[in-house]
């Protein structure tokens, strides 16, 4: 019987992986930071535009009360922020995919458009269709009350975050229709029935080099996001062999 790896295993695995040969590090994080950089600087444009408007003996009231009228009169900038998430996810899913082939081959090395592999006409549409499944159904968990609400967001999000890596693997057999794509969210759920709180504590674990990354303005992301990447997609490849290699769609 097989024992699910530890949170250190996993990480000691993704650190060799992305440490494989000296350019690495850099082959794998050069997109997520260029393009976490770029939105940080957007956002940072856009707060800078807003705070423009007031005096420096503002107090907290005024700019929460200016911040959400200015918000319900551009609801476009939830749009901007869900079209910046998912640019970001299709970028760092990119990665996790590279990292997963570098997995199942040791003596390969990553390549400079690694990040890009899920722009790629087999796994894009099916990718945001996915993504924009899991976002509505998590929106509609916060609506509960709010640490229930966030409870469910919790578990739908690690519920069905390996359905992407499912697709991947699925259609390296076989072209996938669109019912069968929507059948890994399930497959997702079943692989991930015992394990969603070791995945939630791995992610527990990375809060230090969040925080390192969030006040560096994104600096650290270089290293960060293929370290996270690849540990999920360790995490991933310790469910599939716990689960015999049995993965498939009717």
């Amino acid at each position: 019987m097989q024992i699910p790896k530890s949170i250190f295993e996993i990480k000691q695995i993704a650190k060799q992986i992305i440490r494989r040969e000296p350019m690495s590090i850099l082959k794998l994080g050069w997109a997520p930071l260029l393009l976490l950089m770029g939105l940080i600087y957007l956002a940072m444009q856009s707060l800078m535009q807003f705070s423009s408007q007031f005096s420096p003996n503002v107090t907290y009231n005024q700019v929460y009360t200016a911040m959400a009228k200015w918000l319900n009169n551009n609801p476009q900038v939830y749009l901007y922020v869900t079209e910046g998430r998912l640019a970001y996810f299709l970028v760092s899913i990119g990665v996790a995919f590279t990292c997963l082939d570098l997995i199942r081959q040791p003596k390969q090395a990553p390549h400079w458009d690694g990040a890009w592999q899920v722009f790629s006409g087999r796994y894009f549409f099916a990718t945001i269709a996915l993504w924009l499944i899991v976002f509505v159904l998590c929106r509609v968990g916060l609506l509960l009350t709010s640490f229930l609400g966030l409870l469910v967001m919790l578990f739908i999000r690690y519920s069905f975050l390996m359905s992407y890596f499912i697709y991947k693997d699925l259609t390296q057999k076989q072209s996938l229709t669109w019912r069968q794509t929507l059948q890994t969210l399930n497959l997702s759920w079943k692989l991930m029935r015992g394990h969603r709180m070791r995945l939630f504590f791995l992610d527990v674990s990375f809060w230090g080099w969040d925080l390192l990354n969030y006040f560096s303005m994104g600096a650290f992301n270089l290293y960060v996001a293929p370290y996270k990447a690849a540990s999920y997609a360790v995490f991933y490849q310790d469910l599939i062999n716990l689960n015999g290699n049995n993965l498939g769609v009717k």
